[in-house]
């Protein structure tokens, strides 16, 4: 399966070298002061302009807001930046870190969505922003540019600039990177403390923000014949998932889905295929719905895309993973192999989706409503190219 870089997303933060004189005569608002094995960096956030953003990364930094070990399904409060790395440098461009396993596939196990003002853009260089894999879907990872990136405006959730320290965000920028535009040497994220400064900093609520929040839920286990039952406390716009070992070292994560509708049901059954199994629960609550299902097992999809590529696709999802697709005067044959990913905040996405004649295809799906919307994608050609549209899905 093709993996995609995590994109960058756009709130500014500024920066600088945090020294004792200059933490008396900033001016009021929040800092937040890195301190990384180059060096030291200060970031102003945008706590007026991009409140879910800096809150979020408020919550993460201190350990104000629960998040989400997703290796091991342990909801933790510790400091979440503390020893992170850089895992992503493009000189001329920017930095960016936050991802737990350093290489920029994982997240806090929750989004939060875009939150865009015209006051915060990518016009200068040294703006904080965070990154995201589409639309409404930040989480932890950030960067910082060291040059205008006008073409991340409105895609890009920026939160602060620096203010100082810009120095220091140079020389991570100009170390020395593999193909896959990692550092060859770790540059670690030793501390990410925050600074308040005013009343108006003192009073910004981060819990107030309708940010989604992350708990580990008890378990009713009931053990069967060849399964057991595990019950749990079930809602509305709960994003359940449960974790399952054989060793309480090594840890499978298995996702429910989101929770769309009232739920009909709080028991998940499980094989007892091992001699001992152990099992641990962990919920998202998110604070909206979405309106894009937790699969497409027997639905139909009628893609209609817009030019410079038109056509119109038709996949008929079948029960097992696979299917059929029909797209007029290019090609017809079967779907060999897809990964429907349920997002929050009205999103959907086939990550990827392959054909027997066509190009794969990421495709990113916003529902206007239960039945309807648009999409935006990526076709893998050579080279690969862009597509949009409009969407129908139909089905149980």
């Amino acid at each position: 399966m093709r993996h995609l870089l995590r994109r960058l997303a756009g709130v500014v933060l500024a920066c600088s070298i945090v020294l004792p004189m200059a933490a008396q005569t900033q001016t009021n608002g929040i800092y937040a002061d890195f301190t990384t094995s180059l060096g030291n960096f200060t970031c102003q956030l945008s706590y007026s302009n991009s409140a879910k953003a800096v809150a979020n990364f408020i919550g993460l930094a201190t350990g104000a807001r629960p998040w989400l070990d997703l290796t091991t399904g342990v909801v933790r409060t510790n400091a979440f930046y503390d020893g992170l790395i850089f895992h992503r440098v493009i000189a001329g461009f920017v930095i960016q870190g936050g991802s737990p396993n350093g290489q920029g596939t994982d997240d806090p196990g929750y989004a939060f969505p875009d939150q865009f003002s015209p006051l915060l853009t990518f016009g200068a260089p040294w703006t904080l922003a965070m990154a995201n894999s589409g639309p409404d879907s930040n989480g932890s990872q950030f960067f910082v540019t060291v040059a205008p990136f006008t073409s991340g405006n409105n895609t890009y959730v920026i939160f602060g600039r620096v203010v100082s320290g810009t120095n220091v965000v140079a020389a991570i920028n100009n170390v020395k990177t593999d193909s896959s535009d990692k550092p060859l040497t770790n540059v670690v994220i030793q501390q990410v403390a925050i600074r308040r400064i005013g009343d108006a900093a003192q009073a910004f609520d981060i819990n107030a923000q309708s940010l989604p929040l992350v708990t580990n839920l008890p378990l009713s286990i009931v053990q069967g014949s060849n399964q057991v039952s595990l019950g749990f406390s079930n809602q509305i716009n709960a994003d359940n998932r449960y974790y399952s070992s054989t060793n309480l070292t090594a840890w499978t994560s298995h996702s429910l889905g989101i929770e769309i509708a009232t739920p009909t049901s709080n028991t998940v059954q499980v094989a007892t295929d091992t001699p001992q199994k152990f099992f641990r629960f962990a919920q998202v609550q998110y604070p909206s719905t979405t309106l894009a299902p937790k699969d497409v097992l027997g639905r139909t999809m009628k893609m209609v895309f817009a030019p410079p590529n038109p056509g119109t696709n038709t996949v008929v999802f079948d029960m097992n993973g696979k299917g059929t697709y029909n797209f007029p005067g290019v090609n017809s044959g079967t779907v060999t192999s897809y990964t429907w990913v349920q997002q929050p905040y009205n999103h959907g996405r086939l990550y990827p989706i392959e054909y027997s004649g066509v190009n794969e295809m990421t495709l990113i799906f916003t529902f206007a409503s239960l039945t309807n919307g648009t999409f935006t994608g990526t076709v893998y050609a050579t080279p690969n190219f862009s597509v949009s549209g409009t969407f129908k899905l139909t089905g149980p």
